[in-house]
């Protein structure tokens, strides 16, 4: 029985998906666009997006020089500004991607200034799939991590010397682009046991981690009932030796090298464990409720707001669901109702919360359009939009493997 209610789920949703596809009528798809903003005085500004170390607009960029330098009258600084920061784009990206259309005009037909368009993903890039909206999600998600905003970044948040203050006073060191830390809650040791547990990483882990393995052996010991409590015991005395405490951190930069590393940590929070797969899920599942399908724009404000916010309580998912359900089809409306009706703890915290939001609904009501809070804190917090990394309003149901859905529990369930 609950194998068929799962396929029937699916069902529906892909028939939904099928039906608002048809639908769209949308301009060429985009794969990265430069940012930009009006200030107070209406003046435009370009701004910059960058992107992970292993992300797509390395492979991109690298790509578009190479090209570059088969163009006759192409400056060779255009392409060598682009090798220099590959997982970058600002002026000297827009200048790269304007000399490739002075270069090949005919494959920039109705396409937007400073914008490479979709198609040129195979010309460029060889041997790798176009970026999957997990991949352009992760340029904005990622964009708000300010302490570690990618995966070979460490902080220990007892170094308040260096600056570095956290949101979680017991965090200790927090690892990579979705914090794991090894404080309250301990999702960095935990991520670092899902790696341990997988043939694929757990050589990989043990390789570097072999000058600190008794230090490793103790963060991954469940045997203590008070394990987590007793996380800053075991790492105190490697913060308190410089030496080591800059090896923790070389030590995870290495590890943040192997691609199997990337995926592990990964599929940690956005699998059948993982703390973001539970709260994205909350998300998708009010928006069953409310009947909305959901976009590839809805899927990145769910993982950005599954980073920095507390997840969706059952009370307000009640409260927003008549809102969204009643905002109809266009789920960019269901997205801004979510941002403005969720409880901020001070008008500070709303401002900034509201400017990275507003990311992902400014592309239907343009900069304009935002009212005055969602304006003045989109500049100040954000100045981009969704779209600049490609993503759409197309209908997309992203699969168990990009991130653990209810209906992938009720299909898991369902196995024999």
């Amino acid at each position: 029985m609950r194998a068929k209610s799962a396929a029937a789920a699916i069902l529906v949703w892909a028939l939904a998906l099928f039906a608002a596809g048809e639908a769209l009528a949308a301009a060429p798809p985009i794969l990265v666009r430069q940012p930009g903003y009006a200030d107070s005085a209406g003046l435009s500004h370009p701004w910059r997006l960058t992107d992970s170390k292993w992300g797509f607009f390395a492979p991109l960029f690298l790509g578009l020089a190479d090209e570059l330098d088969h163009c006759k009258h192409a400056d060779p600084a255009a392409a060598a500004g682009l090798r220099m920061s590959p997982n970058r784009l600002d002026r000297s990206g827009a200048a790269a991607i304007a000399a490739l259309r002075d270069c090949h005009k005919w494959w920039f037909r109705k396409v937007p200034p400073d914008a490479l368009p979709e198609k040129l993903w195979g010309r460029l890039v060889k041997d790798l799939p176009s970026p999957s909206p997990l991949e352009r999600a992760k340029v904005l998600a990622f964009g708000a991590a300010a302490l570690t905003p990618d995966y070979d970044r460490t902080i220990w948040d007892w170094d308040r010397g260096a600056g570095w203050t956290s949101a979680d006073p017991d965090s200790i060191l927090s690892w990579g682009p979705f914090k794991a830390t090894a404080g309250h809650g301990c999702t960095l040791q935990k991520a670092l046991a899902a790696l341990a547990a997988q043939p694929a990483t757990a050589a990989i882990l043990r390789e570097h981690f072999e000058g600190e393995a008794a230090v490793l052996d103790q963060l991954l010991d469940r045997t203590d009932p008070d394990w987590c409590a007793h996380q800053a015991k075991i790492l105190k005395p490697v913060f308190d030796d410089p030496e080591r405490r800059e090896e923790f951190r070389v030590i995870f930069a290495r590890l943040a090298a192997h691609p199997e590393i990337r995926a592990g940590y990964d599929a940690y929070f956005m699998g059948p464990t993982g703390y973001l797969a539970g709260r994205m899920g909350r998300y998708y599942a009010l928006y069953a409720q409310a009947g909305l399908v959901p976009t590839e724009a809805d899927f990145a404000f769910f993982l950005d707001r599954s980073l920095d916010y507390p997840p969706l309580s059952d009370a307000l998912a009640a409260q927003l669901l008549p809102l969204v359900k009643a905002a109809g089809p266009q789920t960019w409306q269901a997205r801004r109702i979510i941002a403005n009706q969720t409880p901020f703890s001070s008008p500070g915290a709303r401002s900034f919360q509201i400017g990275r939001d507003a990311v992902y609904w400014v592309d239907a009501v343009g900069q304009a359009g935002l009212d005055p809070v969602e304006a003045s804190s989109w500049v100040r917090n954000s100045r981009l939009k969704a779209s600049d990394v490609g993503l759409t309003e197309k209908p997309y149901a992203p699969p168990c493997t990009v991130v653990f859905l209810p209906a992938c529990a009720a299909m898991a369930g369902a196995r024999p």
